[in-house]
This record gives C-alpha cells, structure tokens and sequence, in this order.
C-alpha cells in the first residue's frame, strides 16, 4: 500500500490556510485604518501647535502690563464651546473657522494693546490638510492664568467629539503697572 494524504487530510489542510489568509487580510483594514487615523491626529497636533504658540509667546511676554491684563477677557464668547453650536439646532456651526480665527486674532491683539511685543503672525492655513479649528480662550478677572483649548477637525460636525489640546499661561509681565 502506498502512502499518501487522503482527501480529509488535504481539506483540512486548505481549510487552516485560508482561515490564515483571512486573518491577515482582515488585518490590512485595521492597519490601514489605524494608518489614516494616525495622520489625521499628527496633522491636527501641528495644526493646534501652529495656533497655540504665537497666544501662549504674546500672554508670557515678560514686557506685559498688569494694569491691562487683568480684566476678564473670553474668545470667542464668555459661553466657550457654546460658541460653536447653532441656538435653535444645537449642532456645530457649518463652518467653525470664522470664529476660531477670530479669537486668534482678537486675543494677540488684546495682547499687543496690554503692551506684549509686537505678535505679528497670522492665523495658519488649514487648507494644506482640510481641517476646521475651534479656539477658545478665557481668562478671569484678577487671574494670573489664561486657559487655551484647540480642537480640530475635517468634519464641522465632529469638532466636539475630537481630541482637545489645553495649555494653560501665566502671566509673566510687569506688575507695578
């Protein structure tokens, strides 16, 4: 009798392979996900530190006066992430950058006027990677400390269930003034 696999033996066999096949290309799609999710959380980190910087390098200017700093001051409202959303629908505005660049803005020029060296940068752009910023600023009357939050996002709709970068600043400047 010659010896040989039989039938059962051999289907078996291509069973555990392609059960192996299976798993590994199954496995593509993770990793493939986890790669898109990768390059969108690395392109929001720049995003937020390219916005973050110039406020945190304005409210730690040495040369600041406390006389002006120490109002209360919020961007882009005293209602902070509520901001962001639309009163009678309560979704995220369509388009979350007008008021994120108008809180960078109005807070280095706020800087600027309380006597920080003159912060001329401007709000970065966001098309090279399509995501929409959030800012919000705030700091209470007599407060030493300004609080900053950034989220970004492709998808307005999303903003709030992104990730948020948070620093916060103490004033560094004058205070006989």
């Amino acid at each position: 009798m010659k010896k040989a696999f039989t039938l059962m033996e051999i289907n078996l066999a291509i069973l555990i392979m392609a059960a192996g096949i299976l798993s590994m290309i199954s496995l593509y799609s993770l990793g493939f996900r986890q790669s898109s999710q990768s390059r969108e959380d690395v392109a929001g980190t720049a995003f937020a530190d390219a916005v973050i910087s110039p406020i945190v390098m304005a409210c730690s200017d040495t040369s600041l006066k406390w006389s002006q700093f120490r109002g209360e001051w919020h961007y882009p409202s005293k209602e902070g992430w509520g901001a962001y959303l639309d009163r009678t629908t309560g979704r995220v505005n369509v388009n979350p950058e007008n008021l994120c660049k108008q809180a960078f803005n109005g807070v280095l020029s706020k800087m600027n006027s309380c006597g920080a060296r003159n912060v001329q940068v401007s709000y970065p752009e966001t098309s090279r990677n399509g995501l929409n910023g959030a800012l919000v600023i705030s700091h209470e009357e007599d407060s030493a400390i300004v609080k900053i939050a950034f989220r970004a996002t492709d998808e307005a709709g999303a903003l709030l269930a992104q990730p948020m970068y948070y620093t916060e600043v103490r004033f560094q400047g004058n205070t006989n003034e």
